[in-house]
């Protein structure tokens, strides 16, 4: 009977030990899966952030961009518009003075015509 004890003693013993090994190797297995985790969210929130940066970078050089383009846009617009001018000028003037010219030619007509 003392063996029969012994063995059952021996069994339950071999039986605990395994299933501690087996509990430390899942806890281990766990720990690890844990450690991959948090070094995953880890990196995603790096990446997340390095986006993050490189659109505020993105926004600020596009606003220095737009404020570039208007000023040119802006500017050449007062060009046109002053080459326009000078152009409606140019044209007034020369109206204005084919007309003198036409009217001076019709008061010579009559000159010669009333002699």
């Amino acid at each position: 009977m003392k063996k029969v004890m012994t063995l059952a003693a021996a069994l339950l013993f071999t039986i605990a030990a395994a299933s501690a090994q087996d509990t430390k190797q899942n806890a281990k297995e766990t720990a690890r899966q844990a450690a991959r985790t948090a070094n995953a969210a880890a990196d995603k929130a790096g990446r997340e952030t390095r986006k993050a940066a490189r659109k505020v970078g993105n926004a600020a050089e596009n606003t220095a961009e737009d404020v570039k383009e208007g000023t040119k846009k802006a500017g050449r617009k007062v060009s046109r518009a002053a080459r326009n001018t000078k152009e409606d000028v140019k044209e007034g003037t020369n109206k204005a003075l084919n007309k003198t010219e036409r009217k001076l030619e019709k008061a010579e007509r009559k000159l010669d015509n009333s002699k």
